[in-house]
């Protein structure tokens, strides 16, 4: 499908101003016009002070939230008790036992007891360790909206020293069988799983969405054959961007999205602090067949919204719902993180750096700094690694807050440019290498930014994406979702790099992030066992990939910009 790629990245970046700043003179807290004073916008997120002696990390959370009555005889909690040295959220003092090294792992074990309502486990769960399950029959529970509070306790007994004690709390929400849609969040690795999109019902499944923010005034309105092109793409995910103010049409999107077998996000940006309008919403969409998540908050951050309006609507879609995750969307680096994210289940970071200038605005003709100014991608450099440095700032943000099992970051990958803040479009190895080192440093879902996007041939996004989006569902996805695997992040020389284990094959995710080629041995990435890439790696997706160079065999050459799948096994 082709479409005026001029006019649209136009018309997309005076959308973009407008609705970025029409509610606000200031972004991220920072004034950014001429006639404006440079005034510290303050918000920054505090890290946590260091420990000389260990802290406990004791966490406890559900496996799954929501669980439905169809589940109760296989709940279970996922217990994580790693030994840190910083003060994050929860972390207590702990007397090791003198012959224990946190290092080495031999630090002894937990006797774990997780209680709700009437009912108990308890196991014991070895100490430094995450991910381990303990399983709890809850059939004995009633179902209902109201999340149950569970109480976590762990007991640590060392030779030299006294009992210790340690306590965490979470929520259990167990909720009545439906017929309506589900989605269900599996907190060991932060995937969806859901039930097929077209209503016809069976089995929950894990699902990473692969999807695109579409205006529904601009586009749908107009041409819903979009959602057939979408969907010819790989895409999986819909995400109409409101106002709905055709609601005759908004029916048929969700129609066309049903038949098509996508699911479709419900976006309340344009009212969610009004809770009268969100119960309105809630009551009328809760009930169809493909409901993903609802969205509510967009850019709060940069808008400056009430720091306590996130969470009020989260709240409240909680008592009516809570079948479905709610997300928002955080445009800043470093603005009142911590106050937005208490209002969301899934944080999507939308750094949009391909074509900015860092330091000069050229839309207010003014300087940025961390103080002034808006140029289009806040306190950022003007390439991907702003996007792999957001995903990974979130994660570990959400891990010193104690997130780190209930919230899950997503990413949404620039697909426009040539306006506004951007002198350029991302090419399609540009939007796919986005996309790549955000999964590579803990993205579990992708919307990109918007469509329609640039299209014709393989080297545009959409030429790109019509290949990758079924790769990415084929080999990406299963390692992704499985929480038996484990997963590391490397660096070497600019090429960034994803690797997963599934216990038999390894995935790894590559972008070379520099300017020219890069040689990097797959010891530096993780994988020092391959002596023979010839016979051990299977290549499944490469650009600009260099598979002759000197030194192949034991590790892999790309050429500037160049990304790569590659599944490894022993």
């Amino acid at each position: 499908m082709k479409y005026n790629k001029g006019f649209t990245t136009i018309a997309l970046a005076a959308s973009l101003i407008r609705g970025s700043l029409a509610q606000s003179t200031t972004w991220c807290g920072k004034n950014f016009m001429a006639n404006q004073s440079v005034v510290p916008p303050g918000g920054q997120f505090i890290l946590p002070t260091q420990s000389v002696e260990p802290l406990l990390s004791f966490r406890c959370a559900p496996v799954f939230r929501p669980y439905l009555e169809e589940d109760a005889k296989t709940a279970a909690f996922v217990v994580d008790t790693p030994i840190v040295y910083d003060w994050i959220a929860g972390a207590e003092p702990i007397s090791l036992s003198s012959n224990s090294s946190s290092s080495s792992g031999s630090t002894g074990c937990l006797t774990v007891t997780i209680k709700v309502g009437s009912i108990h486990a308890t196991a014991t769960v070895p100490l430094n360790a995450t991910g381990i399950q303990i399983p709890i029959d809850i059939s004995t529970l009633k179902a209902q909206k109201t999340a149950y509070n569970a109480t976590c306790s762990a007991i640590y007994s060392a030779p030299s020293s006294n009992e210790q004690i340690f306590n965490t709390n979470s929520f259990l929400l167990y909720l009545p069988d439906t017929n309506a849609s589900v989605t269900k969040t599996d907190l060991r690795t932060g995937a969806l799983w859901v039930r097929p999109a077209n209503g016809t019902g069976g089995a929950f499944a894990p699902f990473v969405p692969q999807g695109f923010y579409i205006n529904f005034d601009q586009y749908l309105v107009k041409n819903l054959t979009m959602i057939d092109q979408l969907k010819a793409d790989g895409f999986n995910t819909l995400h109409p961007i409101p106002p709905y103010d055709n609601l005759t049409i908004f029916q048929q999107v969700i129609n066309k999205t049903i038949s098509t077998g996508m699911y479709i996000v419900y976006d309340m940006r344009s009212n969610y602090k009004n809770l009268t309008a969100v119960a309105q919403q809630v009551n009328t969409y809760a009930s169809i067949p493909n409901l993903l998540n609802w969205e509510t908050a967009h850019e709060p951050d940069g808008n400056s919204d009430p720091q306590d309006a996130a969470q009020a609507t989260y709240d409240l879609i909680y008592e009516m719902d809570g079948y479905h995750p709610i997300s928002i969307v955080l445009n800043c680096q470093d603005y009142n993180f911590s106050p937005y994210v208490k209002g969301a289940d899934i944080v999507l970071q939308d750094a949009y750096p391909i074509g900015i200038n860092a330091t000069w605005s050229p839309v207010w003709h003014t300087e940025c700094t961390p103080d002034f100014g808006h140029c289009g991608c806040d306190n950022c450099q003007g390439g991907m690694w702003d996007v792999k440095a957001r995903v990974e700032t979130f994660k570990n943000r959400l891990n010193i807050l104690g997130y780190d099992r209930t919230k899950s970051v997503w990413t949404t990958p620039q697909a426009f440019g040539s306006g506004a803040y951007w002198n350029t479009t991302p090419t399609g190895m540009q939007w796919a290498g986005m996309g790549f080192t955000s999964f590579s440093h803990g993205a579990i879902g992708s919307k990109s930014f918007q469509y329609p996007t640039t299209t014709n041939n393989e080297s545009t996004i959409e030429g790109t994406a019509a290949s990758l989006t079924f790769l990415i569902q084929d080999y990406v996805q299963p390692f992704m979702v499985d929480p038996n695997a484990t997963f590391a992040s490397y660096e070497y020389q600019g090429v960034d790099a994803g690797l997963w284990f599934n216990g038999t094959s390894y995935l790894l995710l590559v972008v070379n992030m520099n300017s020219s080629q890069v040689y990097a041995p797959y010891q530096d990435l993780g994988l020092g066992w391959i002596t023979n890439a010839t016979e051990q790696v299977q290549r499944v997706f490469s650009v600009f990939e260099v598979p002759t160079a000197s030194g192949n065999l034991t590790g892999t050459t790309f050429q500037a910009g160049g990304i790569g799948i590659h599944i490894a096994t022993p």
